[in-house]
């Protein structure tokens, strides 16, 4: 094998391509190949079957060079690995049905739990301190069926500074449960409360579905801004179509939303530029002179509108 440097790698991918496994012998190899060879040859088959034909012959070329010990030894190898792969993969099927096992065990006891605590807050008043309390102490937990089964009864909490603050540090987590966030977003937060847990996660805005934006933002033009340079640009779009009558963009803010090249950002953020704020193109110029040659023909139209 010194002639062609061939590692095990090119032998399994060539024997695959004659559809044959590792132990194959060379007479399997000449045998495999005159048999595809037969069917895939262009004279028989016209074009269709070209690039087929090309591998199958390429993977011929290959191999047929090999000595026949040298074959042998390269194909018990693979033959030795092939075996280990497949228990490594058993092994796995194992351990994630054993995983799938605790899983469910774990969704019957949430499932149970959550019907136990609805039950205790439908017995008490929902207004005094312990049930808050027992809500933020949900709140703190890891499980996401946990804490959904506290927020969907803390409405009559969700103004209050403690709640706040523990919903805050939920938003804040790298990953956020999407019936969490669903659940956040239907909250009746007053207009402080809001504006407070929107301006202290903006930061971690990229995780947030749609529906939990479009509650934290309101009408409010600063909160937005804040919400603007983190989401995603899909999100962007959608804080964008919302921008408030007579409100004027930070300067800043808009700068680095025209330095992107995304067309789910720029034409929403054209579109507020040329309805609420078209003065303030005179200072991105520049920008905006680029963006005529931009690949979207919408990005490039409204550009040229702002010129």
């Amino acid at each position: 094998m010194s002639e062609n440097n061939i590692d095990n790698a090119e032998i399994i991918a060539g024997l695959r391509t004659l559809g044959l496994n590792a132990g194959a012998t060379l007479d399997d190899i000449h045998s495999a190949f005159r048999k595809l060879a037969r069917e895939l040859h262009p004279d028989v088959t016209g074009q269709k079957s070209n690039y087929r034909f090309q591998q199958v012959t390429g993977a011929y070329t290959l191999l047929k060079n090999i000595a026949p010990e040298e074959l042998a030894a390269l194909t018990q190898n693979l033959s030795a690995h092939e075996k280990f792969m497949a228990e490594r993969a058993e092994q796995k099927r194992k351990a994630d049905a054993e995983r799938e096992e605790l899983s469910a065990k774990i969704d019957d006891i949430l499932t149970k739990y959550e019907a136990e605590f609805k039950e205790y807050i439908n017995n008490h008043s929902g207004t005094d301190n312990s049930d808050m309390k027992a809500i933020i102490l949900r709140m703190k937990s890891g499980k996401p069926k946990v804490i959904n089964a506290a927020l969907k009864h803390s409405a009559s909490f969700a103004n209050r500074v403690e709640f706040r603050k523990a919903l805050t540090e939920i938003l804040k987590r790298p990953e956020i449960d999407r019936t969490t966030a669903d659940i956040a977003g239907t909250l009746p937060f007053d207009d402080t409360t809001r504006k407070l847990i929107a301006l202290d996660t903006a930061a971690n805005a990229k995780n947030f579905p749609a529906g939990l934006i479009i509650s934290l933002i309101g009408s409010d033009a600063n909160v937005m801004e804040s919400m603007l340079l983190h989401v995603l640009p899909d999100n962007a779009a959608v804080i964008l179509r919302r921008w408030p009558a007579g409100k004027i963009m930070n300067s800043g803010v808009i700068r680095k939303l025209l330095a992107s090249d995304d067309a789910r950002i720029l034409v929403p953020l054209l579109g507020a530029i040329r309805t609420h704020f078209p003065k303030s193109a005179s200072q991105h110029r520049k920008r905006l002179s680029e963006l005529e040659n931009h690949s979207s023909a919408a990005v490039r139209a409204w550009a040229k509108k702002l010129l």
